[in-house]
């Protein structure tokens, strides 16, 4: 919650809250999409893919708007300090530290973060646009494009929830255990 109020506040009151929500939801959807496609075996609960669609977006604006804004490597250093930090527990915690049950899903910040860099491109305000930067809204938008319609095929072509077994739990209540196998 810290970091997502800490990089969506400052991007909120320079872009407004439609781009900012709208880059969150894109992450959110991409973590999401991401998981399904290559971290099957994970939970995935929260706004970890939004949280960092919004670091990612902070460093789109930097290259969009790098010669207008104060202390531009400042900011970069931080995004990649806070990111790097986090994204190395994730994927620490989840090779070398016994959990209870399936460990978090690491591919969700990454495929977030693609997202947030990929739809900040698109949708921040550029205070000074260049011809490259034209080239760049492209090639951003269909990298998005690309990679959220391969996931969702992906889904459709192969459907992998298994209900693995039904738990009585008295009153009328059923506890169900879902998972999800890669099913290629």
């Amino acid at each position: 919650m810290v970091v997502q109020l800490l990089v969506g506040l400052p991007l909120e009151m320079v872009h407004g809250s439609g781009r900012v929500f709208l880059i969150y939801m894109a992450g959110v959807l991409a973590g999401s999409l991401g998981t399904s496609v290559f971290d099957t075996d994970v939970y995935l609960v929260g706004a970890s893919g939004g949280v960092y669609a919004l670091l990612a977006a902070h460093l789109a604006n930097v290259l969009l708007n790098y010669n207008n804004m104060q202390c531009g490597i400042l900011r970069l250093v931080g995004i990649f300090a806070i990111a790097s930090c986090d994204v190395g527990y994730a994927i620490y915690s989840r090779y070398n530290v016994e959990t209870l049950g399936p460990p978090v899903s690491y591919v969700a910040h990454l495929t977030g973060a693609l997202a947030g860099l990929t739809i900040g491109l698109l949708v921040l305000k550029n205070f000074e646009q260049k011809l490259h930067e034209q080239l760049l809204w492209w090639v951003a938008l269909g990298v998005y494009a690309a990679c959220t319609i391969f996931a969702i095929i992906f889904n459709i072509m192969n459907p992998t929830v298994v209900i693995e077994s039904v738990e009585n739990l008295g009153d009328g209540v059923h506890s169900q255990y879902v998972y999800s196998r890669f099913g290629v």
